[in-house]
């Protein structure tokens, strides 16, 4: 467990920004997915939304290295 945290805890800030990105983009596909209800929607939602999912944990939990907090 306390690699697992290690691992997690010293993110740089633009992965932040790309965390954040990724979970914009991907509510926009979950919305689009869920709207047109195409061929295999339903995975489509599950595969969009747990990368939403986990992106935004991510964001919520996720320990960044601003840089200028350590001066």
């Amino acid at each position: 467990m306390d690699q697992l945290s290690n691992f997690f805890g010293a993110m740089p800030s633009w992965v932040g920004v790309v965390l954040l990105v990724v979970f914009i983009l991907s509510g926009r596909l979950f919305r689009d997915a869920w709207k047109l209800q195409g061929a295999r929607w339903k995975l489509r939602c599950w595969v969009i939304g747990l990368l939403a999912l986990s992106s935004f944990l991510l964001l919520v939990f996720g320990v960044f290295d601003f840089g200028w907090a350590s001066r």
